[in-house]
C-alpha cells in the first residue's frame, strides 16, 4: 500500500466514532481518492510532509475533472478534517473561496419552498421522507419513493438506479452538507435495505397513498412532482 493511502487509513482508524457511518465512509472514500492523485504526482509522499501546494494540486485537479463546486467543497471538508487529526491544520486555508471555489447559492434555494409546517403534518413517515428527499437532493417522486440507502449511499453522493430515472439513465447526486447527511441517516434507520415503500405496499399503493395528501396536491410547482429544477452544479 502506497504510504499517503496507509496514513489515511491510520488516522480514519483512530477515529472510529468520529460522525455518522455514512460520513466516514464517504471520507474514507475521499482520502483514498486524494492520496491516489497525489501518489502519482508526489511519490512517497507521507501525511507528515503534507503542504499547502498538495492541496493546490488537489484543487487545480478537481477542477480540471470538472467535479462541481458542491463536490469540492465537501472534499475540502473531509481534507480540513483530516489535517486536523494530524495537527497540521494550517496546511489548508479555512476559505474555500480563496481556492475559487464558490457553490451556487441558489442550487438548493430553487427547490420547492415548501413550508416545513405541513410537512411536518404530514403522518405518514414513508412519505414524509420522501418528500424530505426530494426537497433536500431534488429528487423526481418515483426517484424519492424508490430511494433505496444501502444501494444509493456511497457516503459522498447518492446513485439512482436508471430503473428510477427519467430517460433510464443512472446519475448521481453529491452530499453536499450535515443536514442531508443526516436525512440519509434517517432514512435508513426507517427503512434498512428496502425503499421508502412500507411493505404492507407496492410501489403503486404507495403512489396513491402519496397522491392522497393534500400537501403533495397543492405543490405543483414543487420540484418534487415535476422536473426537478436543481442547478447542474449540484449533479455530477
Amino acid at each position: 500500500m502506497r504510504q499517503l493511502n496507509h496514513d489515511f487509513k491510520e488516522v480514519l482508524a483512530r477515529h472510529p466514532r468520529e460522525r455518522s457511518f455514512g460520513t466516514r465512509r464517504g471520507r474514507a472514500y475521499a482520502l483514498d481518492r486524494m492520496a491516489s492523485a497525489l501518489d502519482g504526482r508526489f511519490p512517497r509522499l507521507s501525511a507528515r510532509n503534507l503542504k499547502g501546494r498538495h492541496v493546490e494540486f488537489l484543487v487545480a485537479g478537481w477542477r480540471e475533472q470538472g467535479l462541481s463546486a458542491g463536490m469540492m467543497a465537501n472534499y475540502m471538508s473531509h481534507l480540513r478534517w483530516f489535517a486536523k487529526a494530524i495537527g497540521k491544520p494550517n496546511i489548508v486555508r479555512r476559505s474555500n473561496a480563496s481556492y475559487g471555489i464558490v457553490k451556487d447559492r441558489g442550487a438548493m434555494d430553487r427547490a420547492c419552498g415548501l413550508p416545513a409546517g405541513r410537512l411536518a403534518g404530514v403522518r405518514d413517515a414513508h412519505v414524509r421522507l420522501a418528500l424530505r428527499m426530494e426537497l433536500a437532493f431534488g429528487l423526481r417522486r418515483e426517484e424519492a419513493i424508490k430511494f433505496s440507502p444501502s444501494y444509493a449511499d456511497r457516503g459522498d453522493r447518492i446513485v439512482l438506479k436508471a430503473s428510477t430515472t427519467k430517460g433510464g439513465r443512472p446519475r448521481e447526486v453529491p452530499v453536499l452538507n450535515e443536514a442531508q447527511r443526516r436525512l440519509l441517516d434517517e432514512v435508513q434507520a426507517l427503512i434498512g435495505g428496502g425503499a421508502l415503500i412500507p411493505a404492507n405496499r407496492n410501489y403503486r399503493e404507495q403512489f396513491r397513498v402519496y397522491e392522497r395528501r393534500p400537501v403533495t396536491r397543492d405543490c405543483g410547482a414543487c420540484t418534487a412532482f415535476g422536473t426537478p429544477t436543481l442547478s447542474a452544479a449540484t449533479r455530477t
